[in-house]
């Protein structure tokens, strides 16, 4: 028997795409009045004000400690933000409306963030520069790292192209290896520390006991399982079962309210370390700012390796090609408390909080 044919379906269809249009720009203004209200308030307030956008609201503490240093870094100077996480970067894209922004100052969240490994968040940051070309625009120390691919190379080209464009566009690379690339890619380059390394949470000395594990275990890693076991056997003849297993990314979501609450215990977990092993960035970069010896494995971008430069002149950083040299390397660290220095790297900061001041003179 045929089916008699449905001459209601393209009618109900359209009436479909109506009412959803209709739900779409009513929570479209919502959402535009909601930030419209924030802006006026907070410029108005305070002309010293600029967009922090891309903040985590995920589980990596490296992440949350970047976005920390960075509004540290922002109220020294008295310089005003309205923060905008990642998620809510996401839903103003999501609704049309990432160019609420456009003509106010934009700092876009420091990391690992640029290029093919984390492709979703270069392909937001492209879309915020786009969608804002009157605003100046600044991206935080950062990482670039494209794969060595036919994927990796159109995309880079493809970010070339759209950085380029936008006429008032400041990059910051935060290891030798990223500026190097960037300076060749990019007309503003500058070099400039992962702002985390501006925090000195060296002092309010605790006990230490036993080593601490923060090893990696997501598409950046490169240490093998065979490599986990030569280090576990290494650790255990140094310190037997007083070994803790730790990672950066903690498992549960931290929004922007508690994200110190949760810094502040991961920090109190490497300072009660007498040892840290490592192939995470911030793994070693909080053992620095605490003062605790650490051992650092590379990992798969050049950012372990990079940023271990800035932190080289420290005596209890180490960083290690051979991880069966571990238990050696610990032996020669001095045994005693250590304070973290970072003297040297102050005035590239003050560059930073220039660089943002002249942003905001500009306007």
């Amino acid at each position: 028997m045929r089916m008699s044919k449905d001459f209601l379906l393209p009618l109900r269809k359209l009436h479909g795409y109506i009412h959803e249009q209709k739900m779409f720009l009513n929570e479209q203004r919502k959402i535009k009045k909601k930030y419209t209200a924030l802006i006026k308030s907070k410029f108005g307030h305070n002309p010293r004000c600029v967009f922090l956008v891309l903040t985590p609201e995920h589980d990596n503490m490296g992440d949350h400690a970047i976005a920390y240093a960075e509004t540290r870094i922002l109220n020294s100077a008295n310089i005003d933000y309205i923060e905008i996480s990642g998620q809510e970067l996401e839903l103003l894209q999501s609704y049309r409306l990432l160019n609420i922004m456009n003509g106010r100052p934009i700092l876009i969240n420091g990391g690992g963030n640029l290029g093919s490994i984390w492709f979703n968040i270069e392909q937001l940051i492209r879309d915020v520069i786009i969608r804002n070309p009157k605003s100046s625009i600044a991206i935080l120390p950062n990482t670039i790292y494209y794969e060595n691919n036919d994927f990796g190379k159109s995309e880079f080209l493809k970010s070339q192209d759209i950085y380029d464009h936008h006429n008032n566009l400041l990059l910051y690379a935060r290891e030798q290896v990223s500026y190097n690339i960037m300076k060749s890619a990019y007309k503003n380059v500058k070099l400039i520390p992962d702002v985390v390394l501006s925090l000195d949470m060296s002092d309010n000395k605790i006990d230490r006991d036993g080593c601490l594990l923060c090893l990696r275990h997501d598409r950046e890693k490169t240490l093998t399982d065979m490599d986990e076991d030569i280090i576990i056997r290494q650790v255990e003849r140094m310190f037997g079962n007083n070994y803790t297993r730790t990672d950066t990314c903690i498992g549960v979501y931290i929004s922007k309210d508690n994200r110190g609450v949760e810094l502040s215990k991961k920090i109190q977990q490497f300072k009660s370390a007498e040892l840290v092993i490592t192939d995470r960035l911030h793994g070693m970069i909080f053992a620095a700012i605490t003062g605790t010896p650490c051992i650092l494995i590379d990992s798969k971008s050049p950012k372990i390796k990079g940023c271990y430069e800035w932190l080289k002149t420290l005596e209890y950083i180490h960083f290690v090609n051979d991880i069966s040299q571990i238990n050696d390397i610990y032996k020669s660290i001095p045994k005693r408390e250590y304070n973290y220095n970072n003297e040297h790297l102050k005035p590239y900061f003050d560059i930073l909080i220039q660089d943002i001041s002249n942003i905001l003179e500009g306007i």
